[in-house]
Formats: C-alpha cells, structure tokens, sequence
C-alpha cells in the first residue's frame, strides 16, 4: 500500500511560525521530505483542511480535501495537484 503524508492547514501555519517553512517557497512533498517534516518514504502528500492557514503560500500536493483547497484559495493562496499516471510501470509527473 501506498504511503501518504497527511498534513493539515494548522500543521503547514504552525511550521510557518516555528520558521521551518519558508512561506514564499512552493511547499511539495520533495521540499517537506528534506526538511524532515514528513515521512521521506512517503509516496504522495495530502493537504487537509483542518485549522487555519494566515499566510499566503502555494501548495503542490497529490491530494487536497475540498475544505482545504477553499481555506487556501480564500487567502490568496493556491494549491497545485499534481496529475501523475501510470504508462508501462513508468509514473509519468506533469
């Protein structure tokens, strides 16, 4: 099964204040996995909505709950989701 990295929008502000997240980065799974703030084996990230978020930050994720995406857009934000498919066992990103 494959693992994905859960985050909340209360998680990603409270990294934001504890100033491991740099808001006016692109926050993604590679970014998250260097600053050792997911699993590095996780295989996707998924952005929930619970919390808040004060600061305008963009998000590139596999997954999003609704909620999240509207708390996100609402501050000016954005999120990404990342579209990716199988061809022949190779993932293909784009």
């Amino acid at each position: 099964k494959e693992s994905v990295a859960i985050l909340n929008l209360d998680k990603i502000q409270s990294y934001i204040d504890k100033k491991n997240i740099n808001p006016n980065e692109v926050l993604n799974a590679e970014l998250l996995k260097k600053l050792k703030l997911i699993n590095k084996n996780s295989k996707k990230l998924k952005i929930l909505g619970s919390g808040e978020v004060k600061d305008k930050i963009n998000i590139e994720a596999d997954l999003a709950s609704k909620s999240a995406i509207e708390k996100l857009e609402k501050i000016g934000g954005s999120i990404q989701i990342r579209k990716w498919f199988k061809l022949n066992e190779c993932i293909i990103f784009v």
